[in-house]
């Protein structure tokens, strides 16, 4: 079953790729909220990732799109591994700006890990996320973006230990 949502997931992000524009991200993510375990540790110990995406953005409205996200993080703490996946957002901009505008965010995301966390029964996780940022204009066509996104990531209960890992990644971007 979770093979079946993860591909309609992956299906449904590239629906509108070839109208979108184009956006690259790096960022850096770290554990935050994960229970008892205080800030930016999981079991105890420091979680921190790096993390680079595609975005695939489509508009419906000068306000609102849709994007397609696929993305591979690179995890160096607790233990190195690599996490990749896609996700599917839908994001709405408001106070527009000359020079800027703003933007807040959310949708689902689905991935698979190289690493066995102890909570957590699958290396396939889902990722519900949301997140604010900031878009700026740089260029006649060149823009650039700053965003705060929150992620949560368990296997949906789908099996058990379905332990969380939650954490907080920012993000700079840049579109031409």
């Amino acid at each position: 079953m979770k093979k079946i949502v993860f591909i309609a997931l992956f299906l449904f992000a590239f629906s509108s790729v070839a109208s979108a524009r184009i956006i690259y991200n790096f960022g850096y993510g770290f554990g935050l909220l994960n229970s008892g375990n205080g800030f930016s540790k999981l079991d105890k110990k420091y979680y921190d990732y790096y993390k680079a995406s595609v975005d695939f953005e489509h508009f419906y409205t000068k306000n609102f799109s849709v994007i397609a996200e696929p993305f591979v993080a690179y995890v160096n703490r607790p233990t190195e591994g690599v996490s990749f996946g896609v996700s599917g957002l839908l994001r709405y901009y408001f106070l527009n700006e000359t020079t800027f505008r703003t933007f807040a965010d959310g949708g689902l995301g689905v991935s698979y890990n190289t690493l066995q966390y102890p909570d957590q029964a699958s290396k396939y996780l889902f990722m519900p996320q949301v997140g604010l940022g900031i878009e700026f204009n740089v260029g006649k066509s060149t823009k650039m973006f700053i965003e705060d996104r929150f992620i949560h990531m368990s296997c949906a209960s789908i099996k058990e230990p379905n332990g969380a890992v939650n954490s907080n990644t920012i993000m700079i971007g840049i579109s031409f």
